[in-house]
């Protein structure tokens, strides 16, 4: 398990979604601040309208994930590139052991390859760099706010599943409320003694759960709540409530979208205060109501998801003053006003969304200069990796001599004999010493998979690739369920520059063996060279 983690880990394309973290945060505030910006410039409108403004803006939020992945069809180069903040490549905790610095020399690391998968995962989680971590805490974050709004969910659940039918003073009395709102969909009417106030609740099949203590209600606080949780179920609150569930989990650490999710239900229980005062209710009476509900309710009360209460205790005050001003817009917008204020936002988030915001972003305007020097770049970079590698190689070759001549230490060595034909008399005499002593089993020379292994690699450190290749050939012929033969003949295919063979040894290495870390990481390293060049 801890292997399999340590791969993820290693995998992961933590560049990629840093890009995308910070592409959808400084767009989430681009919209959040213009939604801001026109709900300030229809302050004179009615909330319904401001409403509306926030719920197309929380919509935006939630697509812009999405709407990333799109080609940008304009660029903004505002951000520096990921390289200029220190954000290289994650390899810690997953590079293959060097096989001749490994105990036991270099046969014995590639017959024992697994040796080190048992602290992968520890050496993964050590070896995250910084913005990693900082991926895995926005991921964690989403889940953790996502798990605490689903138990809210479920306790909202158990008070529905648990309450009773209303009484016949609620069902008789909601037919003609809902004619006067003009709302055609069928809602439920239950009763609870777990609650203070009416909630609204659910979004195909709506439900309103009146406290039990109700019966001692007046007549005209029965119609009042009425009105204003009715018109909750004709404006979709559940359904928009849940929208902006959606904006919060994906952008939880941004508190611009906090702040628009605030307003919406400000403007929300405006809206529906207006269509309570709209029938022709006295502004005392609704304000006296909400008064004295909010006192019920007490400091308490805590929003849950898909729960609308008749009294938000947060803006009780600035509720009351609208209730009372009776300059207010209290008109309910049309259809042609939402379809408006939906196309209105559109035209600002989707170009928005296919805008890049990255420096180093390539596009059809880059100049041609700019286009030459990350060329050299590349090559540059490529000439530093290769000399890296020829001084590692230079030290394993030293290495890996002294071990060799621990194996030929022992006179009855097949690999000792043929690697010493081959140095003398050159690789076609060896390859055919091979087979005569084989066929010959005299029981002269004893074989061994590992010591023609480190063989391989004593001509590889050595440059004499061809030598490597006779020698890996061999042992893949001789030791054909072998997964290691062929991963050390592939990486001598890769050393020689024929990409296409070693990446076919690699993949038969990974069918014997799927677990090898060295022949996954080695395969996508060749597929990536396989790519760039063509």
């Amino acid at each position: 398990m801890s292997s399999a983690i340590g791969i993820w880990l290693a995998e992961a394309p933590w560049m990629e979604l840093l890009a995308l973290f910070i592409d959808i945060t400084l767009k989430g505030a681009v919209i959040c601040a213009a939604a801001g910006i026109a709900t300030l410039l229809l302050r004179r409108s009615s909330a319904f309208v401001r409403n509306l403004v926030w719920v197309f803006a929380l919509v935006g939020l939630i697509l812009l994930p999405a709407l990333a992945f799109l080609t940008p069809v304009w660029n903004i180069p505002i951000i520096p590139e990921l390289a200029s903040w220190g954000a290289g490549s994650f390899t810690s905790g997953f590079e293959k052991p060097d096989p001749v610095t490994s105990a036991g020399g270099p046969a014995a690391a590639r017959i024992d390859a697994t040796g080190a998968d048992s602290s992968s995962g520890k050496s993964a989680v050590v070896g995250l760099p910084w913005y990693a971590w900082a991926i895995i805490t926005w991921i964690a974050g989403a889940a953790i706010y996502l798990v605490w709004r689903m138990a809210s969910h479920a306790g909202v659940t158990f008070v529905v599943r648990q309450a009773q039918p209303a009484r016949d003073e609620w069902t008789d009395l909601s037919g003609g409320v809902a004619e006067e709102l003009n709302l055609r969909r069928k809602v439920r009417m239950l009763e609870s003694d777990r609650i203070k106030a009416a909630i609204t609740v659910g979004i195909l099949d709506p439900v309103i759960v009146f406290p039990s203590d109700s019966k001692d209600w007046t007549e005209n606080r029965r119609r009042l709540v009425l009105y204003h949780e009715l018109a909750h179920v004709k404006r979709w609150d559940a359904l928009t409530e849940t929208v902006a569930l959606a904006a919060t989990v994906v952008h939880w650490f941004n508190p611009l979208v906090w702040h628009a999710v605030k307003q919406l239900r400000i403007e929300r229980e405006t809206d529906c205060d207006n269509a309570v005062l709209r029938t022709g209710a006295k502004p005392s009476d609704y304000a006296e109501l909400l008064m004295n509900i909010a006192a019920d309710l007490g400091t308490t009360a805590k929003p849950v998801w898909q729960l609308t209460t008749i009294s938000q205790s947060s803006n009780v005050k600035d509720r009351l003053m609208n209730i009372l001003n009776q300059k207010i817009n209290r008109n309910r917008g049309s259809r042609r006003s939402a379809v408006i204020t939906g196309a209105l936002v559109l035209a600002l988030v989707l170009p928005v969304s296919s805008a890049s915001l990255w420096s180093s972003q390539s596009t059809q305007t880059e100049d041609k200069a700019q286009q030459e020097d990350k060329v050299k770049s590349d090559e540059t970079k490529k000439k530093e990796y290769e000399k890296q590698q020829q001084k590692k190689q230079m030290s394993a070759a030293e290495k890996s001599e002294q071990m060799w001549q621990k194996v030929c230490a022992n006179e009855n060595s097949a690999a000792c004999k043929v690697g010493t034909i081959i140095k003398k008399k050159g690789v076609e005499t060896g390859v055919e010493a091979y087979y005569k002593m084989k066929k010959a089993d005299d029981g002269e020379y004893v074989f061994k998979e590992k010591e023609f292994n480190a063989l391989g690699y004593v001509f590889l450190y050595h440059e004499k690739t061809d030598a490597a290749i006779a020698v890996f050939e061999i042992n893949v012929k001789e030791y054909p369920e072998s997964w290691n033969v062929y991963d050390s003949l592939g990486e001598a295919y890769m050393v020689a520059k024929r990409y296409d063979e070693s990446i076919k040894y690699y993949e038969t290495a990974l069918k014997l063996n799927p677990d090898s870390e060295h022949s996954q990481k080695q395969l996508q390293k060749l597929k990536t060279m396989v790519s760039e060049s063509s």
